[in-house]
């Protein structure tokens, strides 16, 4: 399984970096500063057997994670690609919206700890 981080801040994909080291996640990871270098990421190297683990920040400049999510839909991608959100938004409609999505498994609020990293860890069995 290879890890996609997409946010555009910096700084919050250093700390997921970190988080998913020091709770011993050691999976591939790539990061990408926006959804546009993501969805070229994908069409153009993703493998057709590869699994792929997506945290996807939604409140992005260009496309946000929701067009993300919808251009991951239109693209007929083979890949299992499932997603977990990660968002300052404690919109209960983000939540709500992002139930409609088949390939979101979960979501979060920014900050998360090294707890939310280690009970992934678990969930997913990595």
């Amino acid at each position: 399984m290879k890890i996609l981080l997409v946010d555009d801040d910096p700084i919050v994909i250093l700390l997921q970096k970190k988080l998913m080291e020091k709770a011993g996640i050691t999976h591939e990871v790539t990061s990408f500063n926006n959804g546009e270098d993501l969805v070229g990421f994908l069409a153009d190297n993703a493998l057709p057997d590869e699994d792929y683990l997506m945290f996807l920040d939604i409140n992005m400049p260009g496309l946000s994670g929701w067009d993300v999510l919808d251009t991951l839909d239109a693209m007929n991608l083979s890949q299992n690609i499932e997603v977990i959100i990660i968002t300052s938004s404690i919109e209960a409609a983000d939540k709500r919206k992002a139930n409609k999505y088949k390939r979101v498994v979960d979501f979060w609020v920014k900050p998360f700890s090294i707890q939310d990293f280690s009970q992934f860890k678990e969930k997913f069995k990595l």
